[in-house]
């Protein structure tokens, strides 16, 4: 459906007139001319209108597609599980790298790094990604604002910085997130980033840092539709605290409880994690 017949169907579907949607943003005349020929109309006003209507952009966005999955979102779809999938991971990693070769497209390329991290991560394999790197951080750096998907590739990819540059520009990135503030998705991405900025400060033997970023990640996972960045945090704190005296952390009570949520994933991620980090500091 394009863009005019379905504003109208959306403004009929809740009872506004033409008149009443226009007023104080366009002519009525160029409301209907959008509604009835699928004109060209300003990103502002669209969003104007939109918000006029209590629509959310990404509720729009639905909307338009018509609930029909676009091949990224199929591809992406479970990610880890199919990157760490015996059988069939590496075919599916050589997928999306032919499909980046393809279209040039930087989501693919993307996704290969990120899937190449979590098998180094998760096997302890090596990894050369020296000239897909090269290619991320050239668009990174040419990127002056970075929307969403600047922020997650940098996320996905922190590990494959030079590790001063990560500090370095951390409060900008935080500062670029920040510009989003009214975003869910991003503040979601935002709980992601510091995850893993804590994972290497941890890794980095980087306890000032570790502080100062389970810091920002308490204040950013205040509300309960992020209570998975409060549980990171719960758990990141206790290893701090075993790392601070020299003890062992037991997480054994979090873990069962996240098991029985149905959270597996999420456990084996939090026992690789603490395995790193206490081999790491000989905890």
């Amino acid at each position: 459906m394009n863009d005019g017949n379905l504003i109208k169907k959306l403004r009929i579907e809740r009872n506004i007139t033409q008149k009443e949607l226009a007023a104080g943003l366009c002519s009525r005349s160029t409301l209907a001319r959008f509604e009835n020929n699928n004109g060209n109309i300003q990103a502002y006003l669209l969003i104007n209108i939109l918000e006029r209507m209590n629509i959310t952009f990404e509720e729009y966005a639905s909307y338009k597609s018509n609930n029909e999955r676009s091949k990224k979102e199929v591809l992406s779809e479970n990610f880890s599980n199919k990157v760490l999938n015996i059988q069939h991971g590496e075919t599916y990693l050589q997928s999306l790298y032919q499909e980046y070769n393809q279209t040039n497209d930087l989501y693919y390329l993307h996704l290969y790094c990120q899937g190449r991290i979590i098998l180094s991560k998760v096997y302890n394999k090596e990894i050369n990604l020296a000239n897909e790197f090269k290619i991320i951080k050239k668009h990174l750096d040419n990127v002056d604002n970075w929307g969403f998907f600047e922020l997650t590739m940098y996320t996905n990819s922190l590990y494959l910085f030079d590790y001063d540059q990560t500090i370095y520009q951390f409060d900008q990135v935080i500062a670029q997130i920040n510009k989003f503030s009214n975003s869910i998705k991003i503040k979601h991405l935002k709980i992601h980033f510091l995850v893993n900025s804590i994972i290497l400060s941890f890794e980095h033997e980087k306890p000032k840092l570790t502080t100062k970023y389970l810091e920002i990640l308490h204040a950013s996972s205040e509300h309960t539709d992020f209570i998975l960045g409060r549980i990171f945090w719960k758990f990141f704190t206790g290893l701090q605290n075993a790392q601070n005296n020299h003890t062992i952390f037991d997480a054994e009570v979090t873990l069962s409880w996240l098991h029985s949520l149905g959270y597996s994933n999420l456990v084996e991620n939090f026992r690789g994690i603490q395995e790193l980090v206490e081999a790491k500091n000989n905890i």
